[in-house]
């Protein structure tokens, strides 16, 4: 799994082919596709992502969030975004362009203001939404394949079905407490819950037996399921995230100093931030700032 894409990407390619089939009709699906993952990308519309076979990591902006079958994201298409997996997974992805004029007089039963601006939505489905989203998939794919007499309507008809049953989703998981079946469950959730800490939490202390205290397990549980899960170690995953945020950091505030920049992120040093930084990036972190600024 290689979450070092973090510190690689400056800014985001453009997804050029979805905004071309967007351009065409506001509706696009990839339906039940093996990918080897994606790259690093933002385009226009709504994104939903199905897991349907295969595990990785999804990348939303500065969110990490651990990805098996079952899986719905619903992303903004202008956050960046990228899929990372150790081997083919199947997928569906639903694009929708939601400014189009297609779906102006459709606002009012459209509505996606659940979907936050800057994140994602990440719904872990029942088995009953699984098949009945799969079928309403498979039904979508055929109407913008066909073209049948009345398609446009029919299409529209399944995206207002598959973003309602989404919504439930969303709704049904705040309401209710997670309750993880399985060792192989709670060990996810586990991992999940601390790259949310360590992501939120960069400027505090995020040693291996500081996070292993405050999610109650012992270092050695903590590092292997955590290298498990993500393929990486706990101590690379932190240093990864805290240099892709001195990168925002150093192009969005200027005001701030290399120094103020690498104590606010954790580091006991602004010469062990630069170590850190251009061990991952191959420049300096006021090389890079330079770099930026200039272009």
């Amino acid at each position: 799994m290689n979450i070092k894409d973090l510190t690689k990407n400056d800014q985001p390619r453009w997804n050029d082919y979805v905004s071309k089939r967007l351009s065409h009709f506001p509706i696009f699906i990839h339906n039940n596709e093996w990918f080897q993952g994606t790259y690093y990308h933002c385009q226009p519309g709504l994104e939903i992502h199905l897991i349907k076979e295969g595990r990785g990591t999804m990348v939303v902006g500065n969110k990490i969030l651990l990805q098996s079958p079952g899986q719905a994201v619903i992303i903004r298409g202008s956050v960046p975004h990228q899929l990372i997996s150790k081997s083919a997974y199947k997928r569906t992805v639903i694009c929708l362009d939601l400014e189009h004029e297609f779906f102006k007089h459709l606002s009012s039963h459209l509505d996606m203001s659940w979907i936050p601006e800057e994140s994602c939505c990440n719904i872990s489905l029942t088995q009953a939404q699984l098949c009945k989203l799969d079928e309403l998939c498979h039904s979508l794919s055929d109407e913008l394949e066909t073209k049948s007499v009345g398609w446009e309507r029919m299409a529209v008809s399944h995206v207002l079905q598959i973003t309602v049953l989404l919504q439930r989703g969303m709704e049904a998981k705040e309401k209710a407490k997670p309750q993880p079946n399985g060792s192989f469950e709670k060990n996810r959730d586990l991992i999940q819950q601390c790259c949310d800490y360590i992501c939120s939490h960069l400027g505090e202390n995020l040693t291996l037996k500081c996070v292993a205290k405050k999610f109650s397990v012992s270092e050695e549980y903590l590092t292997r399921n955590f290298t498990k899960e993500i393929g990486i170690s706990f101590y690379q995953f932190v240093l990864l995230q805290r240099v892709a945020e001195g990168k925002r950091l150093l192009k969005d505030s200027p005001d701030l100093s290399v120094a103020q920049i690498a104590l606010s992120l954790g580091f006991p040093s602004s010469s062990s931030f630069n170590r850190t930084f251009k061990a991952l990036t191959g420049e300096t972190p006021s090389a890079y700032r330079q770099r930026t600024l200039e272009s």
